[in-house]
């Protein structure tokens, strides 16, 4: 298992003063991605990731994120399991991101910086729904599922469907093809 600590910066901060949701998620995969990279896993690709957060830390605040290794198929598939703690290791959130071994796909998935890609889909479905850190209580739960990478000129397009009160679904697509899909559940 390997920790990482993140200081929650300023600019990582929503209207409120607690950490925003692309930035936590930026995060999170960040953490997973150096941890494939320590593990000998440089060209993999970001297929999913999955997680629950019970409480978004304030600007300033340490953060942990341990990450640890899931079930893998080592073929095609390998998993990271993560947990988010506060400065003083109390759990407040958890999740699990899936990465796609080289040659296991002919998809184009997330390979170049995968915290960057994921923290754009998410601002840019804030872009469709500018409230939703304001929407999201203190629990939610974001799922994401990863078809494909935009440039970094592409202008890809958003397009969202609320559920009920408590449940948006998200989907990115450029040219008629799917990048992303994702379910934000506020709890």
């Amino acid at each position: 298992m390997r920790t990482y600590e993140y200081t929650i910066s300023p600019d990582a901060a929503a209207k409120d003063g607690l950490v925003s949701i692309a930035s936590l998620c930026g995060y999170i995969v960040n953490a997973a991605f150096r941890t494939m990279l320590e593990e000998g896993y440089p060209g993999c690709a970001l297929s999913r990731c999955s997680f629950e957060i019970d409480e978004r830390s304030k600007k300033g605040d340490s953060i942990n994120i341990l990450v640890d290794s899931g079930l893998n198929n080592i073929v095609t598939l390998l998993n990271r399991n993560v947990s988010i703690t506060d400065s003083e290791g109390h759990e407040i959130g958890r999740g699990k991101i899936e990465w796609l071994m080289p040659d296991s796909s002919k998809r184009s998935l997330i390979t170049e910086n995968p915290s960057r890609t994921a923290r754009r889909f998410i601002a840019k479905f804030k872009s469709a729904l500018p409230d939703i850190d304001e929407l999201i209580g203190l629990q939610y739960r974001i799922d994401m599922d990863f078809k494909g990478e935009p440039s970094a000129t592409d202008n890809f397009s958003v397009a969202f469907k609320k559920i009920c009160d408590s449940s948006f679904f998200f989907l990115a697509s450029s040219g008629g093809d799917t990048l992303c899909r994702a379910m934000f559940q506020t709890a």
